[in-house]
């Protein structure tokens, strides 16, 4: 995710990053500063590389995987590079080995093994990772202040032109000679928020109004999953697919961290409406609810960026702190699950054909929390 400039005012003894992001895996992770860049391992948690530049700072920070080529945008007070250029640093020669320039700022960088994706505020480049680079698709946007788009597995996800629609275009050799891009209309407002999962097999959309979360399948755009948050507005800060893809992680300015479980209807352990299965009753009444939520501290500034340590741990990074933070899905086990049960309004679906208060199954515990402190 793209920062450039700091978040708001860090304390006195947390450092004050420009970036963060996860890998492709999210086994690690990478932040940017005002004086270089750090890579950590998610799980434990240790620091790998430091890289410390005296001549400015870095607004966005992109690893491929854990391999020693990272993709660098300058940002910050000083930035190291112009904001329009895109630099693709060779770790392990100390050197920047290739570069794109722009005509505009650049607002995301995405890399897989063989493209290299460039968002800036109305376009989306798409380059074959070689040396030099080749350009190889654009495509227009939306005006996409915030450079949303999202990659995994050769799926490639972004605004469509028209508000609340989404693109899907397959960058894979086989896809490429297709050249077909799916056009979903996912949403009545703005995208504000994408995510692909592992496989790329699902695509996760949340709008500007911030109460549903809609899941589709990339190869057929078919809606699987219609997610509900709340019935309040709300600003996604982000959305992050698990290892296998079976939950879906949601953070939000309500400070509330969500996981819903993308399994099937048949067996899936969301909430539900206890009116679900009543034929003709608005959508409202249809949707998921997730199977676990909790309260994050409301001392957390700024944007939290998921990630997944394991099929069970979250991984939150907060800019503004300076720190990751970890949140554990754990099984109750001071209570057992009822034969048949209904919690304010919602049940939870065991795939047994019975149903469950899953909200006493399942909790949210916070497992951890880490500061970079010598930044």
């Amino acid at each position: 995710m793209n920062l450039h400039k700091p978040l708001g005012a860090a304390s006195a003894n947390r450092p004050r990053l420009l970036c963060a992001s996860f890998n492709q895996d999210q086994e690690c992770f990478a932040i940017g500063h005002e004086h270089g860049f750090q890579v950590f391992n998610t799980d434990p948690m240790e620091r790998r590389v430091k890289r410390d530049f005296i001549d400015g700072g870095l607004g966005i920070v992109q690893m491929l995987y854990r391999t020693n080529y990272l993709a660098l945008v300058g940002g910050g007070r000083t930035p190291k590079y112009p904001q329009n250029k895109v630099i693709i640093w060779d770790d392990l020669k100390n050197i920047a080995a290739l570069s794109l320039e722009f005509l505009s700022p650049v607002l995301a960088v995405l890399l897989s093994r063989t493209r290299i994706v460039v968002c800036l505020r109305t376009k989306i480049y798409v380059y074959i990772f070689s040396s030099p680079p080749v350009r190889l698709s654009v495509y227009e946007t939306a005006d996409n202040p915030q450079g949303i788009c999202a990659l995994q597995n050769n799926i490639l996800v972004f605004p469509g032109l028209t508000e609340g629609h989404i693109q899907i275009v397959d960058l894979s050799p086989q896809g490429q000679e297709r050249n077909l891009i799916s056009i979903i209309k996912a949403h009545k407002s703005k995208i504000k928020c994408l995510a692909v999962s592992h496989d790329g097999s699902l695509v996760a959309s949340a709008s500007e109004t911030g109460t549903i979360v809609r899941i589709h399948a990339s190869s057929t755009t078919a809606l699987l999953h219609e997610f509900r948050r709340g019935i309040d507005r709300a600003i996604i800060y982000s959305l992050s697919f698990s290892p296998n893809s079976k939950r879906l992680a949601l953070l939000s300015d309500k400070d509330t961290l969500h996981i819903f479980d993308t399994s099937p209807l048949s067996g899936s352990s969301n909430r539900r409406h206890v009116l679900s299965k009543i034929p003709l009753l608005p959508r409202y009444f249809s949707g998921e609810w997730s199977f676990v939520s909790a309260r994050i501290s409301d001392e957390r500034q700024g944007r939290g960026i998921l990630g997944w340590a394991s099929e069970d741990c979250i991984a939150i990074i907060w800019t503004v702190e300076g720190i990751l933070e970890k949140y554990v899905i754990k099984e109750k086990k001071d209570q057992r699950a009822q034969d048949t049960g209904v919690n304010g309004g919602y049940v939870g679906h065991t795939g047994a054909g019975t149903t469950e208060p899953t909200t006493e199954q399942w909790e949210l515990v916070r497992d951890s929390w880490r500061g970079f402190e010598d930044i």
